[in-house]
């Protein structure tokens, strides 16, 4: 796919298609030059949206009630291109000092996922009940908070290493692909990498520090890290999938909850220890993945829709 000034002010203005979004990263990933093409294209924009519209139409207004000679026309055309470019460079600066210090605070709500990418080339997918605070543009370094749990995959820049700061913890990474898990309410953190390498280290001073390798995961058991290999199919997630290996009931409970938006209260103990495996597709919904269960399980549930409480019987 091309991308030209046009695809990227549609991008700015938020009217493109997700194909165009991925098109997009992959074009940012592949040159150094394009995360810069990018940047200009955006402080432009912004510029643009600074202009009164309503000094614009009464200016067409008096143009229409009292006509000029073509070259007037002309001349006064290429005057505002001259202003417009000459100040978006002056703006340039400004703006991007401005953006860098203004944070964008985007919420996932319980049961639903979202994707999006960053001025400088990395793209971000947010899983149920997360948030993460990021700089609308960065400048000197690369730095976001994150309360939940989100998968990334960091646009390379050897000199801006990529911060994440989620709760006690801080990773730090250059170009890598990964999935973290830290939840503020919750006692869980875990960091699974994919690709390149990644710092982990407690923010506290003398806090413990550790090293992860691609295929490898991070998991916070009794205050400590322990490192195991990554089990890849947990954190399909971002694809619009649940997977299920060897999970007890209770335990798909709870990834339900997660998903599907529900307080799940489990009456009867004749299921709660058994296993399963499978996979069911978020799209579907709970109902669907209860039915799916009733196949395996011996219960019954009733669900109130008001307060989307479902009981298991």
């Amino acid at each position: 796919m091309k991308i030209d000034q046009h695809i990227l002010i549609r991008y700015f203005a938020g009217d493109v298609l997700e194909e165009e979004k991925e098109g997009i990263r992959l074009w940012l990933e592949s040159d150094e030059s394009h995360r810069q093409q990018f940047v200009r294209e955006r402080i432009r924009f912004d510029a643009s949206l600074i202009v009164d519209e309503s000094e614009i139409q009464a200016m067409t207004a008096k143009r229409q009630s009292s006509p000029k000679p073509l070259f007037r026309i002309l001349f006064r055309a290429a005057s505002v291109v001259i202003v417009v470019i000459v100040f978006s460079y002056f703006y340039g600066d400004y703006k991007m000092n401005e953006l860098s210090l203004s944070m964008q605070n985007v919420y996932v709500p319980s049961g639903s996922r979202t994707s999006l990418m960053l001025a400088e080339g990395s793209t971000v997918w947010l899983n149920s009940n997360t948030t993460m605070k990021y700089p609308g543009f960065f400048q000197n370094k690369r730095v976001v908070e994150l309360d939940g749990e989100g998968f990334f995959d960091v646009a390379k820049d050897a000199e801006k290493p990529f911060i994440i700061n989620a709760g006690q913890y801080k990773l730090e990474v250059l170009g890598t692909s990964f999935n973290i898990e830290s939840y503020n309410n919750g006692d869980d953190f875990e960091v699974a990498l994919f690709t390149g390498k990644l710092k982990l280290h407690k923010t506290e001073e003398n806090g413990d520090t550790v090293y992860l390798n691609a295929g490898e995961t991070a998991t916070l058991i009794d205050g400590k890290l322990v490192v195991s290999a990554t089990n890849f199919n947990k954190y399909r997630w971002k694809e619009g999938l649940i997977v299920i290996e060897d999970e007890s009931f209770e335990e798909i409970m709870l990834l339900f909850e997660k998903y599907f938006d529900v307080k799940v209260v489990i009456q009867t103990d004749k299921v709660k220890k058994l296993g399963y495996w499978g996979k069911f597709r978020i799209v579907d919904g709970i109902d669907h993945a209860l039915r799916v269960l009733q196949n395996d399980f011996r219960f019954a549930y009733k669900r109130e829709e008001q307060s989307d409480i479902i009981y298991i019987y």
